[in-house]
């Protein structure tokens, strides 16, 4: 565990370095509405799956024109991320995963239209350690993401391609680190009609051997939200999530998108519980 907040403190000192040891950068503020539906449930002894199918839309079309803006962070369907997930629960305060293949498609934009598409495939192994201080779940999420970026691909207005053109790739490689803390509100304990507070950070620090030191540092999320938990079944969060991307994308290398996203999401677990009488 030291070694581990070793590496972390490092990521930390490296991520202030980046983000204030450069000249001034162009800050881009774009609004964004991402709906998650995460289903999970068990397999055999200590083993679980998990499928997350995540719609992430955008209002100003990522394309840095601000004459584009709608007002609506669900204008335009920016990304559709599927991560399935196999778990292992060594014991109640550490669980191993791995995302044998997940898929995330892209739509890139111009003049507030999508003028390309490219898609990415991810294999990731992460590990959960839990620690309980009274009513507050503390969570430590690493993981470590290879990706294959595809080729872009021309796509018609308004148009979202699924799939992807793998004839040429890109590959990286990116630790994260998510912090998270939940606690229950009306009860002492999370159980049926619970409603809880959530609170997370994570940092994405890109990693592998071609790794520029300007371009180590990826993006940090901050979330604040609530949940409700129905029952073993049904849960439901909100929340207000500020994404902080460093692109490097133009001649300066000093593009910044602070992304400001409302989250939904819908957890369904014990999925084959569900339809036991």
């Amino acid at each position: 565990m030291k070694k581990i907040f070793g590496a972390i403190l490092v990521a930390l000192t490296l991520f202030m370095s980046n983000s204030y040891g450069q000249g001034p950068r162009s800050y881009y503020h774009i609004s964004n509405g991402w709906t998650d539906l995460n289903v999970s449930g068990k397999l055999a002894g200590k083993f679980s799956w998990q499928i997350e199918n995540q719609h992430r839309r955008e209002d100003m079309q990522g394309d840095y024109n601000e004459s584009t803006t709608s007002g609506n962070p669900y204008n335009n369907l920016n990304q559709h991320v599927f991560r399935p997930y196999i778990h292992y629960q060594a014991n109640p305060n550490v669980r191993f995963s791995l995302m044998p293949l997940g898929w995330i498609g892209s739509n890139r934009f111009k003049d507030g239209k999508p003028s390309a598409f490219f898609a990415e495939l991810r294999i990731a192994p992460q590990v959960i350690l839990s620690q309980q201080i009274g009513r507050l779940k503390i969570d430590h999420r690493l993981r470590y993401e290879f990706r294959w970026l595809g080729a872009n691909q021309s796509v018609d207005e308004k148009s979202f391609l699924y799939g992807g053109d793998f004839s040429t790739s890109t590959f990286k490689e990116r630790f994260r680190y998510q912090l998270k803390g939940t606690m229950p509100l009306n009860k002492t304990k999370m159980e049926d009609k619970t409603l809880y507070a959530q609170a997370y950070n994570e940092l994405f620090v890109n990693m592998g051997q071609n790794v520029a030191n300007v371009n180590l540092l990826d993006q940090n999320r901050v979330l604040i939200g609530l949940g409700y938990r129905f029952n073993k079944f049904y849960s439901v969060e909100a929340g207000y999530m500020q994404q902080v991307i460093f692109r490097f994308n133009n001649a300066d290398k000093n593009n910044v998108d602070v992304n400001n996203i409302l989250q939904l999401n819908l957890a369904i677990s014990n999925f084959e519980g569900i339809f036991k009488k």
